[in-house]
């Protein structure tokens, strides 16, 4: 193992994620867990899809105070963050009633 001071790996850290933001912002992808859609769904609900940092998403389907007193009713992670955010909305709007019929090849109402 190579001793390092905590000075060191610290400074090496900070370069390494200023490194993967330049990475990030080149290939359009967004930070891991921010929140890149939000949608209401039925009374006090909230359909949110937030970014796995590596160009996919996860749909949380949640009852209550989202994002700080929740419960998940319905989720599901897609490697692609275009097509959960499409998920989302086809939830909010009614057109499928879970995310696991949810087909990404499928052209929905909510879209045309």
């Amino acid at each position: 193992m190579n001793p390092r001071t905590p000075i060191a790996i610290k400074q090496e850290i900070r370069r390494l994620e200023r490194r993967l933001k330049r990475l990030r912002l080149r290939l359009k992808i967004s930070d891991r867990n921010e929140v890149i859609a939000l949608y209401d769904g039925d009374l006090d609900e909230r359909i949110a899809v937030e970014a796995d940092g590596l160009g996919g998403a996860r749909v949380v389907r949640a009852e209550g105070n989202y994002p700080v007193d929740y419960s998940t009713r319905d989720e599901r992670f897609f490697r692609n963050g275009d097509t959960a955010s499409r998920a989302a909305h086809c939830l909010s709007e009614g057109d499928i009633t879970s995310l696991s019929i949810f087909d990404p090849r499928k052209t929905y109402p909510c879209e045309q």
